[in-house]
């Protein structure tokens, strides 16, 4: 369906019945009007488009808003999809997402009904047509319990981050045990003061130094700082104490600077901050937490009567115990005298002089059969002597026998002496009458000579 033709509005000069230069007039028809303008056609697509431009706006980019968060849906991926809403006169919503990058700098857990300021911008879906706000941060909403809650839990996040919460076991000072001087960080009116007073004077009086500090309200934790590094150098030991209250009452113990002051504090801190329910991100950073003012100044001094007893205590048992030393040494000295005594110890000496002759007896007698022992012993082992080399020498003597007549019976020259002669020629033995001819000259060996002989025959 065409649209009509627009009417143009013109502007025309009469001077006549305004008397003023420049007036308006009824609009004017254009005698040439120009044919009307057919509407273009796009896709849903470039609808998306289109619509993501005019989001793509400084309006609509790097704003924060405040809501109520409502139909929370934590994704398994990690991306979180909410809507924030607002109630009132004019009801509305728009529907969040953080995506999982953004999602895990989240300082504290989202739920519904929480009050937070998210900043983000607004973004178009082209495949489900949904517009939506994409969050890069979320923090608590400004007022409010809730709010004051969630700011605590991101302060605690953050100090874990630094490292300074929790102190370490290792880093935790005891505060000293006869202080000098105690320091208190606390309002000057108030019974907290005074409670501390009152049991430091029952219990161990010394002087305590203040640093008055505002304990709540806006500017608080500034005082607070001030007063901790102010005691610093100046005190023994140092009580941050308050009494109880609100939440909202003890929220400045919160704040990250006097959280850091505590930490680097060079003295011993106590904190005593609310009752004993009532925690909070100091109680972290100080060396000993305490539940109340008074158990602080408990915890800093000893009690002077337990000190007093213990005194009592420590001379009774001193005096129990020389007393039984002077008993045992008396006993002593009168064994000792007795010992001494010139008749006795004569009579000692006498018993002494005789058991040392009784030795000598003793030794002289044992050293005799030891001689006697030994001496039969030696003569033993002599006989034993004796007999062996001379069964070796009789044994050598026959064996030496044996190995003559074995010698002899192999000299060439026995046989001669019963009668047999060794023939030789020309100095070789002449063992068989083949190596012999006839006129031969032989030599004829003899027991006590030679003979010198011609063979005739052979036969």
């Amino acid at each position: 369906m065409a649209k009509k033709a627009p009417v143009q509005a013109t502007l025309s000069f009469d001077e006549s019945e305004s008397g003023s230069a420049f007036s308006f007039i009824s609009p004017v028809k254009d005698p040439n009007p120009l044919p009307p303008k057919e509407p273009s056609v796009i896709t849903v697509s470039e609808l998306g488009e289109r619509i993501r431009d005019v989001l793509d706006c400084e309006l609509l980019t790097g704003i924060t808003v405040t809501g109520e968060v409502t139909g929370y849906r934590p994704n398994s991926s990690g991306h979180l999809y909410f809507s924030l809403t607002e109630k009132g006169e004019t009801d509305a919503a728009v529907s969040c997402v953080m995506w999982k990058y953004a999602a895990k700098h989240l300082a504290f857990p989202l739920k519904d009904g929480l009050a937070v300021n998210i900043t983000g911008h607004v973004d178009y879906y082209p495949p489900s047509g949904r517009m939506q706000f994409i969050v890069k941060k979320i923090e608590p909403a400004a007022g409010g319990k809730t709010g004051l809650y969630l700011q605590k839990e991101m302060w605690k996040k953050q100090l874990e981050a630094e490292g300074t919460i929790p102190r370490p076991e290792s880093e935790k000072r005891d505060p000293p045990l006869f202080p000098k001087c105690v320091g208190v960080v606390t309002s000057r009116t108030g019974s907290v003061l005074q409670d501390i007073r009152n049991v430091l004077s029952r219990r161990y009086p010394l002087p305590i130094l203040l640093a008055p500090a505002q304990v709540q309200g806006a500017g608080a934790e500034v005082s607070i700082v001030s007063a901790i590094e102010s005691l610093q150098g100046k005190v023994d030991v140092i009580i941050v104490a308050r009494g109880g209250g609100s939440f909202e009452d003890l929220f400045v113990f919160n704040h990250p600077d006097v959280v850091r002051a505590i930490r680097r504090s060079k003295v011993p801190i106590i904190s005593a901050v609310g009752h004993e329910t009532d925690t909070t991100l100091s109680d972290f950073a100080s060396d000993r937490r305490v539940p109340t003012p008074s158990a602080a100044a408990e915890t800093v001094v000893p009690d002077r009567t337990v000190l007093l007893n213990n005194l009592e205590e420590y001379r009774r048992r001193m005096h129990d115990r020389a007393r039984g030393i002077i008993s045992t040494n008396k006993s002593a000295v009168a064994e000792l005298k007795m010992r001494v005594d010139p008749s006795r110890l004569s009579r000692r000496l006498d018993m002494m002089h005789q058991q040392t002759a009784d030795l000598e007896e003793r030794i002289k007698s044992a050293f005799s059969r030891k001689l006697k022992v030994e001496a039969d012993s030696l003569e033993q082992l002599r006989d034993r002597i004796f007999k062996g080399a001379k069964t070796r020498i009789s044994t050598a003597v026959l064996e030496l026998s044996a190995q003559k007549e074995k010698i002899l019976s192999c000299d060439p020259k026995k046989p001669l002496e019963r009668g047999y002669a060794l023939v030789q020629m020309n100095g070789a033995v002449i063992r068989s009458k083949e190596q012999l001819k006839k006129d031969d000259h032989l030599t004829l060996c003899l027991s006590d000579g030679e003979v010198t002989a011609i063979v005739e025959k052979i036969s």
